[in-house]
């Protein structure tokens, strides 16, 4: 989840080679989704078929599954809402929504399954065969969703439908298996491993929709809309719809950029800021991994939010703040999209890496006050008044960062750890270890971690090998010692 104003797994052919861009068939080792949805009013009619690649090393007899849409059922544990969020979520009245599943099938017949979880948030499969490593296994998935009418990432509002993470999605695995997801009021509920996708969603033709991935078919008849969407090595799959949609679009080096917009003024202006983001950040970073990349307006209580290959931003920016929080939404594409990270066990870790791509882009294109001097200045003022209050409210101001989203006490103190002081780590690291190691070090981190999950002693040691000398740097930062 953004706060308002700031806002590649990867197959080895040979050593030299680093980013793989084909859209098709079946992956041999990747996980492949094909799914069928079709739109009608606030429900989602879906099926999928999984084609499961177990890279893990240890067989399984069960597969879990992510179902983010029942975080906005009515008995919901976990708020997907904060309470001082709800009157401007919920403009008509607070709504639920969820998933049903109907039916879950193995090529033999039907699957032991259950909806289980701390929130009803896991839907466990029981396989009728053990899947060993270097295995494939397929199921087939059906299910009913009932749209929610509210603000939020999956939602119906009056400008816009929104669908995040909508169907259910394999859960991450690492060391000690499959990882649930709890939703939380803020920050960003996800963690999950790259998978091939081929999505054919259908609705009303009055809608225009913006989508992760490569439209490969459109077929029209009775007013309705059937659209074929393609994406390879993606953590995810979105799209938001609206009957009010203009959009500017060019190409861009080999990508394909869409935006997506109602409510904005000067639409060029946005798409340039947008535009020269990919060029800056394939530069400084490595090349942007897919063939398009869409920028869609929406109704939407944060500034903005990052999926592959999409990204959302808020309808209620102003100029100054469309234009910063498309291109740190922008920059998730290489921190988050890319590179992964448990987003809910280490929040900062992508946040961080997006909050200070954005200072580097004013860097290049100074905007007025948003230039790195001045965002940097900014960033440490803020910083400091939100210490200052917390040592009145808490007597004690926690600055570490090793935290999940769960253990910090307010969204106040989650931004200002996760994105203020981590853009602040990073430019001080920048100062240390000079421009050559630092951009080398982000380059290498692209690179050797694309398309896996990385967490924080990846990044530190990458500028290890690099020839910085970061251990007690990260680590000053990361216990809350270093003095800013």
């Amino acid at each position: 989840m953004k706060k308002t104003a700031f806002i590649l797994c990867f197959i080895l052919i040979f050593p030299i080679l680093t980013v793989c861009f084909s859209c098709g068939g079946k992956n041999a080792d990747r996980t492949l989704y094909e799914i069928e949805c079709s739109l009608d009013e606030n429900v989602i009619n879906g099926k999928e078929k999984v084609e499961y690649f177990n890279d893990s090393s240890v067989s399984v007899k069960e597969l879990k599954f992510n179902l983010f849409a029942n975080a906005f059922k009515k008995d919901a544990k976990y708020r997907p809402i904060s309470v001082s969020d709800e009157r401007k979520a919920y403009p008509n009245g607070v709504n639920y929504g969820g998933i049903e599943i109907l039916s879950v099938k193995s090529e033999s017949g039907d699957l032991d399954y259950s909806v289980c979880g701390e929130d009803q948030n896991i839907l466990s499969v029981k396989l009728d065969t053990e899947v060993y490593p270097e295995e494939d296994y397929t199921l087939f998935i059906e299910y009913k969703i009932t749209i929610a009418n509210v603000i939020a990432r999956t939602g119906i509002n009056d400008k816009t439908i929104n669908l995040a993470n909508f169907y259910p999605i394999l859960c991450a695995r690492d060391e000690n298996g499959f990882y649930e997801c709890l939703y939380y009021e803020y920050g960003d509920p996800y963690y999950s491993d790259c998978a091939d996708y081929k999505v054919t969603f259908t609705y009303k033709e009055d809608y225009t929709a913006a989508a992760s991935g490569k439209l490969i078919k459109s077929e029209k008849s009775g007013g309705i809309v059937k659209n074929v969407f393609e994406i390879d090595n993606a953590r995810s799959f979105s799209i938001t719809l609206s009957k009010e949609f203009k959009t500017v679009s060019a190409k861009i080096g080999e990508v394909d950029v869409t935006y997506y917009f109602y409510n904005d003024e000067t639409p060029q202006n946005t798409f340039e800021k947008i535009s020269r983001s990919i060029e800056l950040f394939s530069e400084k970073f490595g090349k942007y991994p897919y063939k398009t990349y869409s920028v869609a307006q929406s109704k939407f209580i944060q500034g903005g939010m990052e999926y592959p290959a999409m990204v959302i931003i808020s309808d209620e920016l102003d100029s100054s703040s469309r234009g910063e929080v498309a291109v740190h939404e922008t920059a998730h594409q290489w921190w988050q999209t890319v590179v992964g990270n448990n987003e809910i066990k280490y929040p900062f870790l992508d946040e961080a890496l997006a909050e200070y791509s954005t200072v580097i882009y004013y860097e290049k294109y100074p905007e007025g006050k948003l230039n790195r001097e001045n965002m940097i200045r900014s960033s440490e003022q803020t910083y400091k008044t939100f210490c200052s209050v917390s040592d009145v409210l808490y007597q004690k101001t926690d600055t570490s960062m090793l935290r999940a989203i769960n253990e910090y006490k307010t969204e106040y103190e989650y931004v200002n750890i996760a994105y203020v002081k981590g853009c602040i780590m990073f430019e001080y690291l920048r100062k240390s270890v000079g421009d050559k190691v630092f951009f080398e070090s982000l380059k290498n981190y692209y690179e050797e971690y694309a398309y896996k999950n990385a967490a924080p002693d990846d990044l530190v040691g990458c500028f290890e090998r690099a020839g910085a000398e970061a251990n007690g740097f990260f680590d000053s930062f990361f216990s809350g010692k270093a003095i800013i």
